[in-house]
């Protein structure tokens, strides 16, 4: 194998890392797993999985409709695929991702890499914002977010011991092992409560947007007004009787999402309240869907895009007025 760096485990906060070590832990729990890599594990972190187990790991080169063909036929064979490229060339693969894959249900786990605003210097042609409005319309697939190391972990895990195909968002940046709680267990298709303080203002967040999210609520939290925080991993299935039962109990509701606001999670949240005949206003914290998103420093994008706790306090005094007209 060529000779990339591997980080220490216990001294990187790296998703993309923490991810390759979890999943060499995996394979060596599982005979069967495999994974598939489209010239960018040095990126992904699959070359940490590359390190422990060589012999697991299949090379397809920059043909990333040909990682998702060979990985459905790999799963026909009794392994268990983990493909891995950037999120962003997944538009690369959709016809094969929808039918080779989903239409007949395999067992193929899709691991989308540097997804949403933070792809380094990897450049604007790198970035991911609005992949989920077309994975989250495809039957059959999982599509999982998770928001911290650990998360991440026990959605590897899941998507090993649950059959059928996932699509599974890693971010690139650091971020904490835990934002949730030690006792917390990720469940597919569920949400859960982290801050439940009383009933001002809702947030819902997935993906690296907890972290934001929580910083908001403490900040909110100093000026009086009640938060209650809704993490939500799972984007399909989602968790739409918890996000009922936060209608049913706040004044205003506010999605933060890593990605774009159409198409992803305030999309989810929108379907599901008009449909339950909730009527609720709702704000967004997400990038523009319009927008050919930039590349740079993780707080300069989320400054430049109002993704900032600061921003989340601001939509929040603005959608409380909103509920009281």
């Amino acid at each position: 194998m060529a000779q990339f760096t591997i980080p220490a485990r216990d001294s990187t906060k790296e998703m993309r890392y923490q991810m390759g070590y979890a999943l060499a832990d995996l394979a060596g729990e599982y005979e069967n797993i495999i994974a598939l890599d489209g010239d960018l594990r040095s990126s992904s972190g699959l070359h940490i999985f590359e390190y422990f187990h060589p012999q697991k790991l299949i090379k397809v080169g920059i043909a990333e409709q040909n990682l998702i063909s060979v990985s459905a036929g790999l799963s026909q064979e009794g392994f268990i695929p983990f493909p891995c490229t950037f999120d962003a060339f997944c538009r690369r693969f959709m016809d094969q991702l929808y039918v080779s894959v989903a239409y007949s249900n395999l067992n193929v786990k899709f691991l989308g890499a540097y997804v949403g605003l933070f792809t380094g210097k990897a450049g604007a042609t790198h970035q991911s914002d609005k992949e989920l409005g077309l994975l989250l319309r495809i039957p059959n697939l999982h599509v999982v977010e998770p928001g911290c190391n650990e998360e991440m972990r026990q959605v590897l895990r899941t998507a090993v011991e649950t059959d059928g195909p996932f699509y599974i968002r890693i971010v690139r940046c650091e971020v904490e092992d835990d934002e949730i709680g030690a006792v917390y267990k990720f469940q597919l298709g569920k949400g859960v409560t982290v801050i439940d303080r009383g009933a001002d203002i809702g947030l819902v967040s997935t993906g690296y947007m907890i972290k934001t999210a929580k910083l908001a609520a403490e900040k909110l939290a100093k000026m009086g007004i009640k938060v209650r925080l809704d993490h939500h991993p799972s984007l399909k299935p989602f968790d739409t009787e918890m996000l009922r039962d936060m209608a049913s109990k706040v004044n205003a509701i506010i999605t933060l999402e890593n990605h774009c606001v159409s198409g992803g999670l305030f999309s989810l949240v929108a379907e599901t309240l008009t449909r339950a005949g909730r009527q609720i206003p709702v704000g967004t914290i997400g990038t523009d869907p319009e927008d050919f998103i930039h590349t740079g420093h993780v707080n300069d994008l989320l400054a430049r895009y109002n993704m900032t706790s600061e921003d989340v306090v601001a939509k929040a005094k603005e959608m409380l007025k909103v509920s009281k007209k």
